[in-house]
C-alpha cells in the first residue's frame, strides 16, 4: 500500500468512527459538558475540522480556510479566527448550540479539500517545508521551535495523532450520558 492510500484509509476510518459517535444525537446532547471546565462533543468536533481546515488551507496551500470562504463562520455563529486552541472556560461554555448536521457539513467540507490536496500530492512532496507557521494567531504555542522546518508529510502525523485523541474524547463523552455500548460496531468502509 502507498502511503497516500494508507493516509486516506486513515482519514475514512476517523470519518467513520466519529460519525458514528455523533449518529442520534441532538444539539443539546452534542452540546453537554460533564463539568463547566470540560468540552462538548459538539465543541471538540468543531475544532478538530477547524484545525484540519486551517492545516491544509493557511499551511500546506497557503489559502483562505474553507471556514472563511464558505461563510461557515456564519452559518454556524462562530468567529471567522476561531480554532478552539487555547480557548478559556468562559469561550467554551459560550459555545454556541449546534446542530449536528452543520458540524457534519462542515467536516465534509474540509476533508473533501484536504482528500482533494492528498491525491495531488508526489511522494518527495511529504519531506517540503512550506516556511509557513501552522497557527500564525498563536505564536508561542504552535510556531515557535516545535514546529520549525514542518513538513508536509510530519502535518499528516500530527493531524492523525490531533484526531485520534480527539476521537477518544467524543467517544468518552457519549459514553458519559448514553451509557457503555452505546454505538454500534459496524465495520469500518
Amino acid at each position: 500500500m502507498e502511503l497516500k492510500q494508507f493516509i486516506e484509509k486513515v482519514l475514512a476510518d476517523y470519518r467513520h468512527r466519529l460519525f458514528l459517535a455523533l449518529d442520534g444525537l441532538t444539539p443539546e446532547e452534542l452540546a453537554w459538558r460533564p463539568g463547566p471546565e470540560a468540552n462538548s462533543m459538539a465543541f471538540i468536533v468543531w475544532h478538530v475540522a477547524r484545525i484540519e481546515d486551517r492545516w491544509f488551507q493557511r499551511f500546506a496551500r497557503e489559502a483562505t480556510e474553507v471556514w472563511v470562504r464558505e461563510g461557515w463562520s456564519h452559518k454556524i455563529g462562530i468567529s471567522e479566527q476561531g480554532t478552539g486552541g487555547g480557548y478559556t472556560a468562559e469561550q467554551i461554555a459560550q459555545f454556541p448550540i449546534v446542530k449536528g448536521e452543520d458540524l457534519r457539513q462542515y467536516f465534509e467540507a474540509v476533508r473533501k479539500e484536504t482528500l482533494s490536496f492528498l491525491r495531488g500530492l508526489e511522494p518527495k512532496d511529504f519531506d517540503f517545508a512550506p516556511e509557513r507557521p501552522p497557527a500564525p494567531d498563536r505564536p508561542r504555542a504552535l510556531s515557535g521551535n516545535a514546529f520549525e522546518g514542518c513538513t508536509i508529510g510530519r502535518m499528516f502525523r500530527q493531524i492523525i495523532a490531533e484526531f485520534n485523541q480527539h476521537l477518544g474524547q467524543v467517544q468518552y463523552l457519549r459514553g458519559l450520558q448514553k451509557g457503555i455500548n452505546n454505538v454500534q460496531n459496524t465495520p469500518l468502509p
